[in-house]
This record gives C-alpha cells, structure tokens and sequence, in this order.
C-alpha cells in the first residue's frame, strides 16, 4: 500500500467538484483526479506522462467541459512540468514549455477564459530556482517572462486572477546574502509584463503560498514566517488596492502553523487552510475572516501521524471544501473535509440538496423597503418580515430586512436558493446567477439562438447560457472582459459567468433593464465613493433617482464590493416595480 495525496481541489458547482493529486504503485507515483458529483466522491483516469514520477498540484474548473491540471513529472534526471485538461470526456496532457536547464515545476494554475490561462511554478538552470510563468492562449502554452528578484533561488506558488490585465502571483525569493533566508515573492501581471509589488516581510524567513482575490481591491495571500531557531507562524497578508500589508492571524500551533491553501468568497467571507504542530499533535488548519479578524475553526484530524490540508474552493458561505493528506503507520491517505450549512467541518461529505422549485405568481406587491445594506462585518440586516406572498421553504431569511424582496421574488420563480432550506442572504451573486435573474424578473423574452454563442465561455451547455443570450440580445447585458476570448477559432467577447457581480455592475444592468432615463444630478454626487469619473456615476445616481438604491450611513456606496444575494434580490425587485 502506498501513499494517496490530494493537493488543490476547485468547484464549478456544489455537485461537481475536482481535486487532484498523486499516488503510488508499484514504486511509482501516478497523477490522481478525484470528481465529487454531490452524493460521492469516485476516481476519474487522468494520463501519466514520466515514466518514473507523475504528481498534480492544482486544478482550476472554468467550466464542466474545460478544466486544467498542473503538476511536474519524471522521466529520466530531471523533472518536466505537467498539464493536463479535461474536455468534459477525459483528461489529456497539454505539452508545456521546460526553459530550464534542471527540474521545471508547476505549483498554481487559474483560469480567465478558454482561451486565457496562467500557471506558475519555478525551474532551474544550474543550482539557480527561476521563477516560471506559462500561458495558455487558446492553442498552445508559453513561457512569459516574471522577475527574479533572488540571486540563488525565485519560487512561485500561487496565482489568482481577476482579468487579462489583472493577474496575481506569489511565493518567495532568496538574495543569497549571509545571514538572510527567504522572503516573501507578489508579482502583478498588468497585460503587458510582470511586475515585482513589495510586499511586507515580518520574521527572518518569509513566503506565501495561496493567493485568492474578492476584487482588485481585495486580495489575500497566505504562508508562514519564522525567526531563527523558532517554528513557523501563520502569515496572512491583504491588498487593499494600494499596498500589500500584514494582517494578524491565530496560531494554535506551538511550534509550526502554516496555512497554505486561501478562497474568499466575499470580502467577509474568506478561509485558509494547512496544518499546525504543537507537541505530538500534527492537525489539520482551518482559518475564517469574518471581515474584523480571524479565527480557527475547528476541522477533523484523523490521522494519528499527521494532518495536513493544501487546497481550498468555497462554493459558497455553506458550502466549503478542503482537500489534503492524513497519515498512519507512514502511509499518506487523502483527506477530504467539507464544510456545511451545519457549521461544521466532516470528514463525510453530505449529499446535496435538490431544489424545491419555486411557486408562481402573476405579479409584485410593492414595498416601503430600501437599499440600506448592512453596515461591514454584521450577520446580516434584520428587521421584521412583511406577510408573505406565497410559502418560502428558506429559514435564513425571516429576519431579514429584504425579506419580503427575496420572497416575492422566489414566488414568481425568478429566484432559488443555494439548497432546498437556505437563501444564502450574505453570500455572494455571480455574473451568470444575475442574468437569470433579471431576465425572469423583468419578464424579457428569451432568446432562441440560431447563431450559435455569443460569448466563447458561456456554451450551450452552461446552466445560464438560455438567459445571459437573451439579456445580451435585449440589449442589457454586455461581457464583463473587454479582452477578445476565442472559440472554435472565432473571436468572441467574454462574459466571466463565475465571476461575482459588483454592486455598480448590478446597478447598471438593472437600470437598463428598467429602461429608465440617464440622470445626472446637477448639485453634486450623491456618494463620497461616487465622482462622475467613475464608469458607473450615472447609473448610479439614476437608480438613486428613481428610489431603487440607497448607500451605506457613511454615504457611501461602495460600487465595487461584491453584491450580497439579499441586496441583489432588493436592488432587482425595486426596479421590476418601481416605474
């Protein structure tokens, strides 16, 4: 019996899910994929390219039929860097660039679009570690050009990315001089080049290994740090649009806790996860920001010879997983761990949930109810519920101050929940969930496309492709990238459908769904974070107009934060009734 290993894991939905990782037979190590389909998780045959070593180490899930894997294997003295795809049939090694003249590894991977991918990892020439950045274009992979601001060793090891010219990379370095060790590695990619960003370094030895981002604005890295002759302590470090700073984080660890996989969800919502030693206990880490600090929440442990997470994907507020390895008598098991709507952390997955789908009604009652979303960092607005319009099967929205927006919504059929029992109000509202949305509630008509697609990463296939077609065509839905993505060898915009959709972006669309007239105020901006240089200024101050939106008590609105579901459901329910 040989070793089982997990290391990344990401979601496209919360019944189909991806991990990968390794394992051996046969004194060899073999590539591992491992699919969840909401009831079990099962192993799904990926290639193996070296004949002596195969390993993935992350994997990023654009779409059902386009996922990508990377990792590193052997074949002879030197190792070459490993990727592979998933068409929606099998998984196929994509060959890759090896600039180095020693080991090339891949250590992240993420994905815009189809045809706009990035994995980073390191190679070496010599004894020297280089830094290693490949791109996917559509048709083959290449190596773009990173900085190495290491004389003996550059590694990267994470990488997030919020469009083509907003790209996130992270890892360490090390200068080479007596008496220093390695330091923390953030690289930016603009669309043109990369770009060393200093980031803060708080101990003797420094690196960070995850890195995910809520908006440009809004981005966690996480590693550890050490002084000499000390264990290592959790380093978690945020972006706040200007500056990388260092932001205090629990260790339970009493000689080692190092956080190594990060996901957010909103910019209140956010997990890492690794593992902590402390005397003879070697647990698994699991770490939350609630948007004031953050804190350990607790996670099973079953190994007796050590725990250890790597990867984490957030489906959403309840609906978190985590991947890794727990260990007995030396052997290396995969250890999968799933967060809840329970509030817990199991190491048995739990079926999902099938819908209950939603009872119809012919109209909108109105509503005295604004735009006041909850002041940062609360559970949530509360305030006494209006009578309903038809039975809602969702316990988390009772108390709820957009109660009454979410029901008559979910009454209509224009909304559903994240399971039969839950609304989800403070997760957050992607791209393509919106576009359902205001097309159902705004009644437009839906579109037969006989064209094929108009955007390259919303196919036919994808669950909203019906209604991000007709909002297109009704003329109030437009791609979120203004990059060209490409599709079956035709140039297309993109659409982002997994991205989150930003209050301005929500407030725009809703707008021009309304079809109201374009408003500009002519005694200044109603917001302090709202000049008329901001692309969303008319739209918002239209909405504001019209009664559809308000802002938060410090006057402001805050456009690019992530909407949350109960404000998207108000914002959109204000404009259906509001003339």
């Amino acid at each position: 019996m040989g070793n089982n290993d997990l290391y990344g894991v990401d979601a496209i939905s919360q019944s189909d899910i991806w991990a990968v990782g390794s394992y051996d037979v046969a004194n060899s190590t073999n590539t591992l994929s491992e699919h969840w389909n909401g009831t079990s998780w099962s192993v799904v045959p990926s290639p193996n390219s070296g004949t002596q070593f195969n390993e993935l180490k992350a994997v990023t899930a654009f779409s059902t039929s386009d996922i990508w894997a990377v990792g590193d294997s052997l074949s002879g003295s030197f190792h070459q860097s490993l990727v592979e795809h998933w068409n929606g049939t099998s998984w196929q090694v994509v060959p890759s660039p090896n600039p180095g003249t020693g080991n090339n590894l891949l250590f992240g991977v993420a994905a815009i679009s189809t045809n706009n991918v990035w994995s980073v990892g390191k190679y070496y020439s010599g004894s020297v570690g280089y830094s290693l950045v490949e791109h996917w274009n559509g048709t083959s992979w290449s190596v773009v050009a990173s900085p190495n601001p290491g004389t003996t060793d550059n590694e990267l090891d994470g990488v997030t990315t919020l469009s083509s010219s907003n790209v996130w990379a992270v890892g360490y370095f090390n200068s080479g001089v007596a008496g220093t060790d390695d330091q923390a590695l953030t690289e930016h990619w603009n669309g043109t080049s990369w770009s060393v960003i200093p980031s803060p370094n708080v101990a003797t030895l420094d690196y960070v290994r995850g890195v995910t981002a809520v908006s440009s604005s809004d981005i966690w890295a996480v590693g550890a740090y050490a002084n000499s002759g000390s264990g290592f302590q959790s380093l978690v470090e945020h972006w706040n649009g200007t500056s990388w700073s260092a932001v205090s984080s629990p260790n339970p660890g009493t000689s080692d806790t190092e956080p190594i996989g990060v996901d957010a969800i909103s910019s209140s919502d956010v997990w890492t996860v690794g593992g902590y030693n402390s005397g003879t206990v070697n647990g698994s880490l699991t770490e939350h920001w609630d948007g004031t600090s953050w804190s350990v929440v607790s996670s099973p442990s079953p190994g007796a010879g050590g725990n250890h997470l790597y990867g984490v994907t957030a489906v959403s507020s309840n609906d978190v997983w985590a991947v890794g390895i727990y260990s007995n008598q030396g052997i290396n098991s995969t250890l999968v761990e799933h967060y809840s709507m329970a509030g817990c952390n199991t190491l048995t997955p739990t079926p999902a949930i099938t819908n209950t789908p939603a009872a119809t009604s012919t109209s909108l009652p109105t509503s005295t109810a604004t735009d006041t979303p909850a002041p940062p960092n609360t559970p949530g607005p509360t305030a006494t519920p209006q009578p309903t319009v038809c039975p809602n099967p969702f316990v988390d929205i009772y108390t709820n101050i957009f109660f009454h927006a979410i029901n008559a919504l979910y009454c209509r059929g224009d909304v559903n929940g994240t399971d039969s029992t839950h609304y989800s109000p403070s997760s957050t509202s992607t791209s393509a969930q919106f576009a359902k949305v205001v097309v159902l509630g705004f009644g437009l008509p839906m579109y037969t496309s006989t064209g094929g697609q108009d955007f390259s990463d919303v196919p036919p296939i994808y669950f909203a492709y019906g209604y991000i077609e007709s909002g297109y065509h009704a003329g109030i839905l437009n791609g979120f990238d203004t990059s060209t993505c490409t599709a079956y060898g035709v140039a297309f915009p993109c659409y982002l459908p997994n991205l989150p959709i930003t209050r301005g972006q929500l407030t725009k669309l809703v707008v021009n769904a309304a079809g109201y007239p374009l408003y500009t105020p002519t005694s200044g901006q109603t917001f302090s974070d709202v000049p008329p240089s901001n692309v969303f200024y008319v739209s918002i101050e239209t909405a504001h107009s019209k009664g559809v939106i308000n802002g938060y008590p410090d006057h402001t609105f805050r456009p690019n934060s992530n909407i949350r579901r109960d404000e998207m459901a108000q914002i959109v329910y204000k404009g259906v009734i509001t003339p």
